[in-house]
C-alpha cells in the first residue's frame, strides 16, 4: 500500500489492514473480510478498512452495502482518484452509468493525465449512448498514452460503426502494429505502417515477410517500395499477377467504394476527346483488371480486347460482357506481337506499376494503327518524391511519373500530345492521389 495512504490509518490498525490488503490480492477472502470488520468496529469511519470492505463487499454480490462503503471512504479521502475510480468501477458493474461517469469524472479532477480514468470514462458514456463524449476521452487517453490498445480499439470500433473508414483505420492501424506481433500478418504490419506513415517501420516489416518468404514477389516489391532500395524500374510480372490475383473478388468494391477511383471516369472523359466514330474502333485495354472500363469503351469497338496478367481479374472481365476477346499476357508482349492492330489503345491506372515508361510507350506506338489513339492515366511526381529519370517507386508501391517525362516519351514513340490534364485517381489516406489524364495520337 502506498505510505501516503498509511498515515490515514491509526498506528494500531495499519499493520493489520496492510495484510489484509495482501491477503484480499492473492485471493485469500475470509482472512481480509475478517480483519476488515474487525478494524471497522473499532472504528466506523476508518477510511481504508471502509474502501477495500467495499471491494470485497462487491465481489460477494453484496452490492449495496459495497456501494455504501466504497461512497463514504471516497468522501472521507476526497482527494483519493484511486479510491473515486474504483467506486466508479463498481457502479459501472452494476449498470448505474450516470454515477459512475460522476465518480470517474471526479477522479479526473484530481489526476487529470491518468489515461485509464479517461478511458474507463468513454467506457461509461459510450454505454450510456453519449458517442461524442466517449469518442472525446477515449481520444484523451490515447493522446496521454498513445500505445494504450482498449482506447484504440474503443476509438476503431467507433468510427467504423460510424461509417468512417479512414479514421477506424487509423487507429485500428494504431492497434494492430502494437507488440506482440507472434500470429499477426507481415503483409498487414507493413500495410498499417504504411498508413501511419512509418515507413522505416513498414520496410522493416516487408523485410520480416520477405525474410519468412523469399520467393514472395509482393514481399519483395514493398521491400523496394518503402526502403527505396534495389528499386526496380517496373513492377515484375510475378507481382502483378500474385497481387491482383488475390484481391481480384473484392478489387471493385475497395477502389469504387472506400477509394472513390475515377480512372475508368477518365478514360471516358479521354474517348470523348478523342472522339472516335461509333463502333468504328479495334480498341485494346491493357491493365484491364475487372472490365471497369468496358462499358466506356463499348460503344465506339467494333472489336474490344481486354489484356491483363491477372486471370481471375479477367474472370471478372469476362462477366461483364463488354470485351470480345480477353488476353492473359504481359501488355509490352502482347502490343508488339500485334502491330498496327488497333486504332484505341487505353489504360487506366495501368502505368504506375511501370517506373521506366519507354519500352511501354514504343510497344504502344507499334500497336496503333497511323491516327490511332493512346488514352491512359498516371500518378503524378509531388515534391516530396526522390525522382529517377523522371519516376519514381512511391512506397504505396506504385509508379509517380513528371509530366515533362511522359511528354519526352511520348514524342519519342512516335506519339504527340493532344490533351493533358491534372486530375484526382483516388483518394488514400484521406488524401486525394494526384493524377494526370493524356490523350496522345500516333504520328
Amino acid at each position: 500500500m502506498p505510505e501516503q495512504q498509511t498515515t490515514h490509518i491509526q498506528q494500531s490498525h495499519a499493520a493489520r489492514l496492510n495484510a489484509a490488503i495482501d491477503a484480499h490480492m492473492a485471493g485469500r477472502l475470509e482472512e481480509a473480510r475478517a480483519v476488515y470488520e474487525a478494524v471497522l468496529e473499532d472504528d466506523p469511519i476508518e477510511p481504508v478498512a471502509l474502501h477495500f470492505y467495499g471491494i470485497w463487499l462487491h465481489q460477494a454480490g453484496r452490492h449495496a452495502e459495497a456501494l455504501d462503503k466504497l461512497e463514504l471512504s471516497s468522501a472521507l479521502e476526497p482527494d483519493n482518484a484511486a479510491w473515486h475510480n474504483d467506486l466508479g468501477n463498481v457502479l459501472f458493474a452494476l449498470g448505474e452509468l450516470d454515477g459512475a461517469a460522476q465518480a470517474y469524472g471526479a477522479a479526473l479532477e484530481i489526476t487529470p493525465a491518468d489515461h485509464m480514468i479517461w478511458n474507463n470514462l468513454g467506457a461509461a458514456h459510450l454505454q450510456q449512448g453519449r458517442r461524442d463524449e466517449a469518442i472525446a476521452a477515449f481520444r484523451r487517453a490515447v493522446e496521454i498514452a498513445p500505445e494504450f490498445l482498449p482506447a484504440l480499439l474503443h476509438l476503431g470500433n467507433l468510427f467504423e460503426a460510424a461509417g468512417d473508414k479512414m479514421q477506424a483505420s487509423h487507429y485500428q492501424c494504431r492497434a494492430y502494429v502494437l507488440p506482440p506481433m507472434e500470429g499477426k500478418s507481415w503483409e498487414m504490419v507493413g500495410i498499417s505502417f504504411y498508413f501511419l506513415g512509418r515507413l522505416e517501420e513498414a520496410a522493416q516489416a516487408y523485410r520480416a515477410w520477405r525474410d519468412s518468404e523469399p520467393d514472395n514477389p509482393i514481399a519483395a516489391h514493398m521491400l523496394a517500395a518503402c526502403s527505396q532500395h534495389d528499386v526496380p524500374m517496373r513492377a515484375s510480372d510475378r507481382y502483378i499477377e500474385s497481387h491482383f490475383d488475390r484481391y481480384a473478388e473484392t478489387f471493385e468494391a475497395n477502389l469504387l467504394d472506400s477509394l472513390g477511383y475515377r480512372g475508368p471516369g477518365l478514360i471516358a472523359q479521354g474517348v470523348a476527346l478523342a472522339a472516335p466514330a461509333a463502333g468504328q474502333c479495334a480498341t485494346v485495354d491493357i491493365g484491364c483488371g475487372t472490365g471497369l472500363c468496358g462499358v466506356h469503351l463499348r460503344p465506339c469497338s467494333h472489336h474490344l480486347t481486354g489484356v491483363d496478367l491477372a486471370g481471375k481479374m479477367l474472370q471478372k472481365a469476362a462477366a461483364t460482357g463488354y470485351y470480345d476477346q480477353l488476353e492473359k499476357a504481359e501488355i509490352s508482349d502482347y502490343l508488339q506481337r500485334h502491330p498496327q492492330s488497333c486504332d484505341l489503345v487505353t489504360a487506366a491506372d495501368t502505368m504506375i506499376y511501370f517506373g521506366d515508361l519507354q519500352n511501354v510507350f514504343t510497344a504502344v506506338a507499334t500497336a496503333l494503327k497511323p491516327g490511332g489513339h493512346f488514352i491512359f492515366t498516371v500518378e503524378v511526381l509531388t515534391p516530396q518524391d526522390a525522382v529517377k529519370e523522371g519516376y519514381c517507386l512511391h512506397a504505396s508501391g506504385r509508379y509517380r511519373h513528371g509530366r515533362a517525362y511522359v511528354q519526352s516519351l511520348l514524342q519519342a514513340a512516335g506519339m504527340e500530345v493532344l490533351h493533358q490534364s491534372d486530375e484526382v485517381l483516388r483518394e488514400e489516406v484521406r488524401q486525394p492521389v494526384a493524377g494526370m489524364l493524356f490523350v496522345a495520337r500516333r504520328r
